[in-house]
């Protein structure tokens, strides 16, 4: 069977959860029956992923006037069967050209609480796409009610890790990476994620503070935060905030962590308040590395976490994330490692990232006939 085209057109490779799945995807892919090349409106790359595309094609943002005209020189130079883009003004773009140049267009959208510039731009394009792929139920809900989206156009796929990656350490390798990150006789909880104010870093040193003036902030607790991509002046706010509050003792700043596999195999638990998500990396990579997550509603649209089963639910509010922590540290430590166990179990039957590119695949088999 001949090779047929794909072209991925995302922003860039920055460390984040979409990025992270179109890399999975492309080193997933059946390289016998797609070639894969790969448009970026940035070079940057923080993941260091070796990607079958060869070198990618960077092309100007999609906020340049230039963007489309350089979109559809590179379409009708390399003649793809489909452009599969990702997120924001790429999805829009994307649609724009395909259609002009004559090939099957996919987007992916990965977040809920859209802004209405951005579903504005959806309402307007999407009858230009062949098919919208969305990670959550809480998406596809969101594009159908508030964008008018039908139902028949969107897909559900759902995130996948790679277990070759993301795994239980060993008692020995744990025990060695929680001496590199100097957590020995802690309680360590991991908040994986950019540092911005949709992941809820102000509640979760606000919680912190809470459990403090209560008398109930366990001396051995540590908060580790670990994320990409804050203002200067924001991740300044934060540090100054825990200062404040008097918590800084029990907060660590990580900045970006890279590869983050280890360090979540070797927390006792991650943590995400987020106020919004569609499906969180950060949840079902700490499943299948065998950590608890602590996850809000929002983290859990999907029911990835039963409470008291695979890990606890935590709200956004700091007296519900303290709740959270607080009952995170009433367990013994075979108590935790039981709802590892078993968020592990439930990860890697429902999250293999295998699963993930054959259901990508499908879909294009059936938009290609």
């Amino acid at each position: 069977m001949a090779q047929s085209r794909i072209l991925y057109y995302i922003s860039s490779l920055d460390q984040g959860g979409a990025e992270r799945q179109l890399a999975e995807l492309l080193r997933h892919l059946d390289l016998s029956r797609y070639e894969p090349f790969l448009a970026l409106s940035s070079a940057r790359d923080q993941l260091g992923y070796a990607l079958p595309t060869g070198a990618p094609h960077v092309l100007p943002g999609p906020e340049d006037p230039r963007a489309g005209w350089a979109l559809l020189r590179l379409l009708n130079q390399l003649r793809p069967a489909v452009i599969h883009s990702y997120m924001g003004g790429e999805n829009l773009l994307a649609r724009v050209c395909g259609r002009r140049a004559g090939v099957k267009v996919v987007s992916s959208v990965r977040c809920t609480r859209l802004s209405w510039k951005y579903l504005q731009g959806e309402r307007w394009t999407h009858p230009l796409a062949d098919a919208v792929v969305v990670n959550s139920v809480g998406i596809r809900d969101e594009l159908v009610a508030r964008a008018g989206v039908p139902l028949g156009k969107l897909h559900v796929i759902e995130n996948g890790v790679d277990p070759t990656r993301f795994a239980p350490l060993t008692p020995e390798a744990r025990t060695e990476a929680r001496a590199r990150y100097g957590l020995e006789g802690t309680l360590a909880v991991l908040v994986s994620g950019r540092v911005c104010l949709q992941k809820n870093q102000v509640g979760v040193l606000r919680a912190l503070a809470r459990l403090r003036s209560q008398g109930a902030l366990p001396q051995e607790l540590r908060v580790l935060f670990a994320g990409r991509g804050a203002p200067a002046w924001y991740a300044a706010a934060l540090k100054a905030l825990g200062r404040a509050l008097g918590v800084d003792p029990w907060v660590r700043w990580l900045g970006l962590v890279n590869p983050i596999a280890e360090l979540v195999g070797a927390v006792d638990a991650v943590l995400l308040p987020s106020h919004y998500e569609g499906l969180p990396n950060a949840v079902i990579e700490a499943m299948t590395c065998g950590a608890p997550a602590l996850v809000s509603p929002a983290a859990n649209a999907d029911r990835l976490v039963t409470d008291g089963v695979e890990g606890l639910h935590a709200g956004t509010s700091p007296e519900e994330i303290a709740r959270a922590l607080a009952r995170l540290a009433a367990l013994d430590d075979g108590a935790r490692r039981a709802l590892g166990q078993r968020g592990h179990a439930h990860a890697r039957e429902r999250f293999a990232v295998e699963r993930m590119a054959r259901r990508t695949m499908a879909l294009y088999e059936s938009l290609l006939g």
